[in-house]
Parts: structure tokens; C-alpha cells; sequence
């Protein structure tokens, strides 16, 4: 008796599947070392290598899909922190409900955006800098401090509700 595997998917589909999966890896890989670097820690002398194997990443996926490049929004999906946690952590999406309203009713949830919120802007006034561009520096500050505001608001709220006589 012979047993073969038959998949539901075509090789094609695997492979701009596998190629999709590399340039994952090596686009975080680049953009993870390339921030640590900003931030004054990375290590410098990977960044040529890592670049280049970016680089065969994206040739590799072009040649898989007709010579078309990942899409803008294929990158934003690829480097979007948030995603590429639960990726790797998938049990943290799997929340029940009880745990969802007090996250909610406590602040848990607005603390979390306000500190994405200032991560974020933080980093676009990084990158703002690196190329000289005032104005969205400006609107990247005016973001972080209004995240600020937010988390204050958050942890004034909690304040309240846990010391009421005060």
C-alpha cells in the first residue's frame, strides 16, 4: 500500500508562501537591528549582511509573483509590531471575555494605545530627524505628547478609582 499526501494548495502557492515567510523574517531581522541601531544598541557590522539577504528576499518574492514587488501594505502587514507579536504568541489573542471587560473598565486597553501611541510617534520623530523634515517632526511630537496626555488621563482615572477619598 502506497500512501501519497495530496495538499490543496499548488507549488506556486507554496512557494510564494515560503518567499512571503523569508522576507518576513528578514525584513523584521533588518528593521529590528536598524532600530536598536537608532537607538544607539544594534550591531552595525550585520547590517550589510542582513541588508543583502533583504535584498535576495525580495527578489526571491518578485520572481514568485510575476516580478511584482510586496506591496505597500505587505510591508506595513510584515512590520506592524502588534501583528508580529500575536504571530508569535498566538495565546494572546485568545482572551475570554470576563478578562476583556476589566481591561477595559480598568484602563488596561487605553494604557497599552496610549504607550503604542508614544512608541510610535517617538519613532517617527527618529526617522524625521535622521533626514531633516520639520514639519513631520512637528506633527510626530505633537502626537507623542498628546499620547502623553492620554496615558496621564488613564492613570489619573486609576487613581481615582482606587483612591476615591483623595
Amino acid at each position: 500500500m502506497v500512501l501519497r499526501v495530496v495538499s490543496e494548495q499548488s507549488e506556486a502557492e507554496i512557494r510564494k508562501q515560503r518567499v512571503h515567510d523569508q522576507l518576513s523574517r528578514d525584513l523584521r531581522r533588518f528593521a529590528a537591528n536598524f532600530l536598536r541601531l537608532t537607538s544607539g544598541s544594534g550591531k552595525a557590522l550585520e547590517l550589510l549582511p542582513q541588508l543583502e539577504k533583504l535584498s535576495a528576499s525580495i527578489k526571491a518574492y518578485a520572481d514568485a509573483h510575476d516580478g511584482a514587488l510586496p506591496s505597500q501594505k505587505t510591508v506595513h502587514q510584515i512590520l506592524d509590531s502588534r501583528a508580529a507579536l500575536i504571530e508569535y504568541r498566538p495565546w494572546i489573542k485568545d482572551v475570554d471575555g470576563a478578562s476583556r471587560r476589566r481591561w477595559e473598565a480598568d484602563g488596561t486597553y487605553a494604557r497599552n494605545d496610549a504607550v503604542a501611541g508614544i512608541i510610535k510617534a517617538g519613532l517617527r520623530m527618529v526617522a524625521s530627524e535622521l533626514v531633516d523634515q520639520l514639519t513631520q517632526h512637528s506633527t510626530a511630537e505633537s502626537e507623542f505628547y498628546e499620547q502623553i496626555r492620554r496615558l496621564e488621563d488613564v492613570r489619573e482615572k486609576n487613581r481615582r478609582r482606587n483612591n476615591p477619598k483623595k
